[in-house]
C-alpha cells in the first residue's frame, strides 16, 4: 500500500509536514481541528504538497528529511523548483533494495558529487563521505568553487560504486552502485561539525584517531562540513 508525505499551509503562514496512507482523510482531520497539536492552534490549514512513497517506512524517512529542510527549500519543493525526481530504472532486474543501496554507500572508497555550476552547467568532483542514518557527510574548504556552488544551488546528486570485477572471459563487468538525490546543508555548529569529522575519520583513518583532537584544534575553523539530506536513493547491481 502506498504512503504519502504531505505539507500543509497553516493559518499563520507556517508549514506543517506529516505522512499518511490517506491524504484526503488526514487533511479533513487537520481541518476539523482534531489533527496534530501544531495544526490545531494554527487553523485554517490547506494542502500545499504531496509525494507518494512505496511504504510507511519510506514515507517516515522522507518526512524526516523534509522537516530538516529550511523554509526556502520547502517552498522550492512546493513550487516544483529544483526538485530531483528519479526516473524509473530501465533494467529492473538489476535494481537492488534500498538497504543494499545504503550498504554500497557505506563501502565505497569515495563518491562522486554532482552539482550545478554558477553558469548553470554541470560540475562534479570526487568526495570522501560517511553516512549516518539517512544523511551523508563530507568536508571541504570554506571557500572555493565547490562551496560556492553548494551555497547557491544546494540540490545535488551523489553516486557511489561498491565492489567491481572485470570478467576476463566475457566482455562485461560485475558491479554495484547507488545514486542518491538530496539537499546539501552546511553545518554551522562546532559540535555537529566535530561529530561529522569524527565519523569521517573513524571510517577512513581509524588507526590515526589518537591525533584527532589535536587536528580539530588546529583545523576546525578552516574546514567546512556538509550534510546531504537524502530525499531518494536507488541502487543497481550486476552480480
Amino acid at each position: 500500500m502506498a504512503w504519502f508525505v504531505y505539507m500543509l499551509w497553516c493559518g499563520d503562514g507556517s508549514l506543517y509536514t506529516g505522512c499518511t496512507d490517506n491524504v484526503p482523510r488526514r487533511l479533513a482531520v487537520h481541518q476539523s481541528g482534531k489533527g496534530a497539536k501544531y495544526t490545531r492552534s494554527r487553523l485554517p490549514v490547506s494542502l500545499a504538497y504531496t509525494e507518494e512513497l512505496a511504504d510507511k517506512s519510506a514515507a517516515l524517512r522522507r518526512e524526516a528529511g523534509i522537516k530538516r529542510l529550511s523554509r526556502r527549500q520547502k517552498l522550492e519543493l512546493i513550487q516544483g523548483k529544483e526538485r530531483c525526481v528519479m526516473r524509473e530504472m530501465r533494467r529492473k532486474e538489476r535494481q537492488i533494495t534500498e538497504e543494499e543501496a545504503w550498504a554500497v554507500v557505506d563501502k565505497c572508497e569515495y563518491a562522486f558529487l554532482a552539482m550545478t555550476a554558477e553558469d548553470g552547467t554541470p560540475y562534479g568532483l570526487p568526495v570522501t563521505i560517511v553516512r549516518k542514518e539517512w544523511d551523508i557527510y563530507f568536508h571541504s574548504a570554506p571557500e572555493g568553487r565547490k562551496a560556492e556552488c553548494l551555497r547557491r544551488r544546494p540540490q545535488v546528486c551523489i553516486t557511489c560504486v561498491g565492489d567491481t570485477e572485470v570478467q576476463q572471459d566475457r566482455f562485461t563487468t560485475l558491479y554495484e552502485s547507488a545514486v542518491a538525490f538530496g539537499t546539501a546543508v552546511e553545518l554551522t555548529e562546532d559540535q555537529e561539525k566535530i561529530e561529522a569529522l569524527r565519523l569521517l575519520c573513524l571510517r577512513h583513518t581509524p588507526d590515526n584517531m589518537r591525533d584527532f583532537d589535536r587536528a580539530i584544534g588546529t583545523s576546525l575553523a578552516r574546514t567546512a562540513v556538509w550534510k546531504i539530506v537524502v530525499a531518494e536513493i536507488t541502487g543497481k547491481a550486476k552480480r
